[in-house]
């Protein structure tokens, strides 16, 4: 059985993922943003086109949280952990929902108890706790080859001295 914040995402997919898009674009640089929120082709902008896919691909498995939205976060968190950010802001997607879903009600006049709060409130919380370990897989696997990457020059250059 869907719960009623459920079936409010999947009834309003488009609109949420517009406003999200927007908000999660929102993070980059101003020089970024400009590129980012114009530019639509994937090829030219596939920072845009792999966070519009990731976050559609999460709308479209928000209720089962199968091994699309697996996926979907992964691709997304792949994308942030490149990128400049503190962990707090790159992370914080799930917490924009929850305001975009928390206005989306308000807006249309869609009333859910304290129960139903206090669940969704959780959820969120979990799958920000989720997105944070995915971030963090990354941001390891990058600095990892940036060691690698050294360790190996270190050795060339070491080899070429005759050392």
């Amino acid at each position: 059985m869907s719960s009623p914040f459920e079936l409010l995402i999947a009834q309003h997919k488009k609109a949420i993922l517009e406003q999200w898009l927007m908000l999660r674009l929102g993070i980059f640089s101003s020089q970024k943003k400009s590129l980012l929120m114009t530019q639509t082709d994937q090829f030219q902008n596939p920072i845009r086109h792999e966070m519009e896919q990731g976050l559609a691909g999460i709308l479209a498995d928000f209720e089962n949280r199968g091994a699309q939205f697996s996926e979907a976060l992964d691709q997304i968190t792949r994308v942030l952990a490149i990128q400049d950010f503190p962990p707090s802001k790159a992370t914080a997607l799930f917490y924009e929902l929850k305001e975009i879903v928390r206005e989306l009600a308000k807006k249309n006049d869609v009333g859910f108890g304290a129960k139903e709060w206090k669940k969704f409130n959780h959820q969120i919380e979990q799958l920000t706790l989720t997105a944070f370990d995915s971030y963090v897989d990354h941001r390891e696997k990058i600095y990892q080859i940036k060691v690698d990457e050294s360790k190996n020059r270190a050795f060339m250059l070491l080899k070429k001295a005759g050392l």
